[in-house]
């Protein structure tokens, strides 16, 4: 082969690898140049906005999950103002009644009888705007703390009793009949936090329960699971509500609304997935509601 041969074999070997490099590199480079665009639009908050691109290569992928985490921000986005308009209007509320009824008894004709009548309200208002403040800072605690450090081993069935203690004067008041029945159990977890899980439960039994009633307790436990039921005779939950009552500030019907501010149960269900647990329940409105907790042993 000649000189002149050799050099014209390299010259097309260039010009054939620069145009199979010219279509290779804009193969590659329009997608990502396309997916660039559309982070763009994700950062100025466009969160409806999805690539469309059909493939099974490394783009396709990288698309897959990109709308993936497009489709996650939108749901995000969505629970933040569901919950900022929410909080805000829990706190409202309080709020306005505490103004009105203090702007009320600055008046000074008031019967003493009227005056002791509406400083109640106020307190009682502020007594519901406290526990909404500690709730929300406990479930905004609770969701952005994923690792608990407060291990240790102690006994949930006498963690119950002493739960059970603190609501007496409110079921005794109600004259509700407690049927308790506990295994002895010992359980390795973060002991303040699973026993807000049985506050929160056992003050909606008593809360929800109609005077006179009974309420059951019990604990068991198997080769794998530790399995805890707490049953009321109370006023049991709309079917229309059922799906919704481990949403934040989700109170369902009006007999339920007034009695609490929809984080309880919320806080409920977060503990249980600290504690990679499960909660279930059945529930028959005018009849009652049976919570199950299980926990891993």
């Amino acid at each position: 082969m000649t000189t002149g041969s050799t050099i014209g074999t390299v010259l097309l070997c260039a010009v054939i690898g620069s145009i199979l490099m010219f279509f290779t590199t804009k193969y590659i480079s329009q997608p990502i140049k396309y997916i660039s665009d559309i982070t763009r639009e994700v950062a100025k908050g466009n969160f409806d906005i999805r690539i469309h691109y059909k493939g099974s290569d490394e783009i396709g992928i990288l698309a897959k999950n990109f709308n993936l985490m497009t489709e996650e921000l939108k749901n995000i986005e969505y629970l933040r103002k569901d919950f900022i308009t929410s909080v805000s209007h829990e706190l409202k509320t309080p709020i306005s009644s505490i103004q009105g009824f203090a702007e009320i008894i600055k008046d000074n004709n008031l019967s003493r009888e009227k005056f002791n009548e509406y400083t109640n309200i106020i307190i009682e208002e502020t007594k519901r705007l406290n526990k909404l403040s500690s709730n929300i800072l406990k479930l905004s605690k609770l969701e952005n703390q994923l690792i608990h450090n407060k291990i240790n081993s102690f006994s949930l069935d006498e963690q119950i009793r002493k739960t059970i203690l603190l609501f007496e004067e409110q079921w005794s008041k109600k004259n509700l009949v407690l049927e308790i029945n506990l295994d002895k159990v010992n359980f390795e977890g973060d002991e303040e936090l699973v026993q807000q899980l049985w506050i929160n439960l056992i003050a909606n039994a008593v809360k929800f329960s109609y005077d006179h009633g009974t309420i059951d307790i019990s604990l068991k436990q198997n080769d794998k699971s530790i399995i805890a039921e707490i049953r009321d005779e109370g006023i049991g939950i709309a079917e229309e509500s059922k799906p919704r009552i481990f949403d934040k500030f989700y109170q369902g019907d009006a007999a339920r609304s007034e009695k609490g501010n929809g984080l309880g149960l919320a806080i409920v269900k977060r503990i249980i997935e600290i504690c990679s647990g499960s909660i279930s329940f059945k529930s028959e409105e005018g009849a009652g509601t049976c919570f199950t907790v299980t926990l891993p042993k």
